[in-house]
C-alpha cells in the first residue's frame, strides 16, 4: 500500500480511502468530478483569511473556518487527483 506523509491523519485515512494516484473512475464521473471548485465567495473567504492569518490576526473561529478550508480543498485535490489518473488510463483528456 502507498504511504504518503501528511500533517494529520484525516487527511492520511482520506488518501488510504480515495486512492488518487489509482484510477478506475468511469470516465463520465471523472469529467464530472474535475468540475468541482470552490465557489467566488469562498475563494475570495479563503484569501481573506489567508491574509489575516499572515497578520497573526485570526479569531479562534476564523482559524477554524481557515482549517475547514484547507481540509475542503484537500479532499476536492484527492479527488480530482483521483479523476486525471482515471482519464489518463483510459486514454482520454481531461
Amino acid at each position: 500500500m502507498h504511504s504518503t506523509t501528511t500533517r494529520d491523519h484525516g487527511a492520511e485515512i482520506l488518501i488510504r480511502t480515495i486512492k488518487p494516484n489509482e484510477g478506475g473512475m468511469p470516465a463520465e464521473a471523472a469529467r464530472a468530478m474535475l468540475e468541482f471548485k470552490l465557489s467566488q465567495y469562498d475563494r475570495d473567504r479563503v484569501n481573506h483569511l489567508a491574509s489575516k492569518a499572515r497578520k497573526g490576526a485570526l479569531t479562534a473561529g476564523e482559524q477554524s473556518q481557515l482549517e475547514d478550508y484547507e481540509l475542503i480543498t484537500a479532499l476536492l485535490e484527492l479527488i480530482q487527483s483521483k479523476a486525471r489518473v482515471s482519464l489518463k488510463q483510459a486514454g482520454l483528456s481531461p
